[in-house]
């Protein structure tokens, strides 16, 4: 069978070669309308990329580091497997390969740099999910692109790409005021990551706009320390409603919630983030945010590889909005 090479595709659609080579790599120069229509015709007729003949030609590995903290990985249903195996299949269809490296506990409090680093394996690194700020101003000496997916860092020039955590924070609570929701607790360590913070910045800002009053009683702790996931402390005297910072925690505070004669929705609602695998499994199904991934993942690795192309881009905070996705977890009360 014959290999099929970028004169290929240049030939079906009557562009230059130049062009074909630009769109593949998500270079600039060509438009994006053109880009998608190269890479829909380059699948459709097979074509690989050959990365060693390319390594050799550029200097470079067209491998991308994705760094995941352990505790985000502790087993299969995490969110963030989900993610890096979304950054990894949008990668390939760019020609440069996704390697995943989990980073223990020990290493970040040790300041060891990621293997990925050491070995010289990667162009550039993108770190999924909050690492220990002290092991981040680490990495940001490294003399390779860096950018944060789903959360940023303050006082830092590290681009990052992440939810909008604040504005969805803000319109789920504010769905359940709509609603009739008065006393609204909210659940999540508010210190553990940025991303939480803001969901809870975003709640709290609902509660200003809508006159209520802050009950800091019915602000529940998820995490320790070390940002392991601990058992929730149910309020003796329960809130109409729960805004939990993901939807595993909004699943778990269900289990426990039932497992206590109370009944979800009629007793109180729950809402999360992250429309994940939790959110379906549950019963019933929580209403939650979806962060359109998708989008996050596509800007992630356009930025990425443009930034290793011209390492002084400047990007700072891309911000991806998301979307309320409506389920059965939340009534409506007088």
């Amino acid at each position: 069978m014959k290999r099929i090479g970028m004169s290929e595709i240049a030939e079906k659609l009557g562009i230059s070669k130049v062009s074909v080579s630009k769109a593949l790599s998500d270079k600039e120069g060509v438009s994006e309308e053109l880009r998608v229509r190269v890479k829909e015709v380059a699948e459709n007729m097979g074509y690989r990329m050959n990365i060693a003949a390319r390594s050799l030609k550029t200097d470079r590995q067209y491998n991308i580091g994705i760094l995941i903290a352990e505790k985000y990985v502790l087993d299969q249903e995490a969110y963030y497997f989900s993610v890096c195996g979304e950054i990894i299949k949008k990668l390939d269809t760019i020609g440069t390969s996704g390697i995943m490296e989990i980073i223990k506990e020990e290493t970040e409090e040790a300041g060891i740099m990621p293997r990925v680093y050491n070995e010289k394996k990667v162009d550039g690194i993108i770190v999924l999910g909050q690492l220990s700020i002290p092991y981040l101003r680490l990495l940001e000496n490294i003399s390779i692109p860096l950018i944060y997916f789903d959360f940023y860092l303050n006082k830092s020039d590290v681009n990052s790409i992440q939810a909008d955590n604040f504005y969805s924070g803000y319109r789920l609570t504010e769905y359940l005021i709509e609603n009739g929701h008065r006393e609204i607790a909210f659940v999540g360590s508010i210190n553990a990551t940025t991303s939480i913070q803001d969901r809870y910045l975003g709640y709290y800002k609902a509660l200003i706009t809508k006159e209520i009053e802050l009950d800091k009683s019915i602000i529940i702790e998820d995490r320790n320390e070390h940002g392991i996931l601990i058992d929730i402390e149910v309020p003796k005297v329960l809130p109409s409603a729960f805004v939990c910072n993901c939807d595993r925690v909004a699943f778990t505070l269900m289990e426990k919630l039932k497992s206590m004669g109370v009944e979800i929705p009629r007793d109180c609602s729950v809402v999360g983030f992250d429309n994940s695998l939790f959110s379906n499994i549950s019963n019933p199904k929580i209403t939650t945010v979806d962060h359109n991934i998708e989008k996050m993942v596509s800007t992630a690795v356009k930025v990425i590889n443009k930034m290793i192309d011209n390492p002084k881009k400047v990007y700072d905070r891309i911000l991806i909005p998301g979307t309320i996705i409506y389920k059965d977890s939340v009534e409506k009360i007088n």
